[in-house]
């Protein structure tokens, strides 16, 4: 049992700890994520913004009310999972949502639903009813339609209740990413499904900096490198770090958990030799980051490792945290170059140089990763 503020029991039907949770394994699992925006949004911002006039402050004083952007004192996530899924889904489930509140915090209006068919899923249906799911509850071929992470809804309403939602197929749980065709370990599948838990939350966190503004829109402009690559760096870092206070890799080692991002060094090599023409797959190969990578329909490579080293020149606290602190009133080009020194198109020549300096199987600089708790070099809000 976790204690919540509410004292609310906790079933495999319902688990009311109040609100908000995201989660997208993507296809690929180290570089894409669609944003909630693109997928539900109005596609004329302007014209829904025009039915409120004085928008700067009646919808930002909504989203005061629903503290959105501040973090709980209390297990402030919900899950909410078909009646044949079983517990032991919503458990773990919990454990590393626990651990990750007490580095990142704890935000509210996060929702997590894991579906199988319509007729165990009555619940589900009707949360997402009470939640402003916009579009049909139905279940076809293992898929509910609409589904998938990033996604929400309430943005839409006058005045706003908004939730940020995760609705994924209870099939992709046992088996993300195909990982049982791949011969991966019950351990690494579970590390690669946290791993999705964790990156998709880190979309919560940012969005909470964003408040009404569509992250993810070319209208906003906050880069798709950064939404998706700060979401990719931050679970690498973290597990690697944490994965023996999970329950479910107790007695394991590094090298038994280990999948996506974790081995940082191996990360870091996969890129060089990527950016140097030299690497085994070629879709990478001499790819120059930049301009392409700041939108969702034309980015390709190399976000993760572009915040790794936005971070190495500057800190962690500034990828993280000084940034997005000033993206709502300056926006994020304004912010970046506040917070950094140097303009978008300047850190995509250091980078570009950065990452052909040298030798393929040259190892990172040495501070290049950190080695201390994210906690004791990032003071979260």
């Amino acid at each position: 049992m976790v204690e919540t503020r509410c004292s609310l029991v906790m079933t495999k039907s319902l688990l009311l700890i109040p609100l908000f949770f995201l989660f997208s394994l993507c296809s690929n699992p180290t570089e894409t994520q669609e944003s909630f925006f693109n997928q539900t949004t109005d596609e004329n911002p302007e014209e829904t913004n025009a039915t409120v006039p004085t928008k700067e402050f009646i919808i930002s004083d909504y989203f005061d009310e629903m503290e959105f952007s501040v973090p709980q004192d209390y297990f402030a996530q919900e899950i909410l999972v078909s009646e044949d899924v079983p517990q032991y889904v919503v458990d773990e489930y919990i454990e590393v949502q626990s651990l990750l509140n007490e580095t990142v915090g704890s935000y509210n209006r996060y929702l997590m639903i894991i579906y199988t068919d319509n007729e165990n899923s009555k619940n589900i249906f009707k949360r997402l009813e009470e939640v402003h799911w916009p579009f049909e509850l139905n279940i076809v071929d293992g898929y509910l339609i609409a589904s998938g992470c990033l996604t929400g809804s309430g943005y839409e309403l006058n005045p706003p209740d908004v939730y940020a939602l995760c609705l994924m197929d209870y099939n992709f749980v046992n088996n993300p990413h195909e990982s049982i065709e791949r011969g991966l370990s019950e351990a690494q599948r579970k590390a690669i499904l946290y791993h999705g838990y964790i990156h998709e939350y880190f979309h919560r966190y940012q969005r909470a900096y964003h408040r009404e503004l569509n992250m993810g829109t070319p209208e906003v402009g906050t880069p798709m490198w950064w939404i998706e690559g700060a979401a990719i760096v931050f679970p690498n870092i973290w597990l690697s770090q944490n994965y023996q206070n999970i329950s479910a890799f107790e007695g394991l080692g590094f090298y038994d958990v280990n999948v996506e991002g974790m081995d940082l060094n191996s990360w870091y090599a996969w890129t060089k030799k990527e950016a140097m023409g030299v690497s085994d797959y070629d879709r990478c190969n001499n790819y120059e980051f930049g301009k392409n990578e700041e939108q969702y329909e034309t980015a390709q490579c190399f976000i993760g490792m572009a915040n790794a080293y936005l971070a190495y020149i500057t800190s962690y606290q500034t990828v993280w945290v000084d940034i997005p602190s000033d993206i709502y009133e300056l926006g994020f080009a304004k912010s970046f170059e506040k917070h950094v020194g140097m303009t978008m198109d300047e850190f995509y020549v250091k980078f570009n140089a950065f990452l052909r300096e040298g030798n393929p199987d040259d190892l990172p600089p040495e501070g290049f990763w950190p080695t201390e708790p994210i906690n004791s070099f990032v003071s979260f809000p």
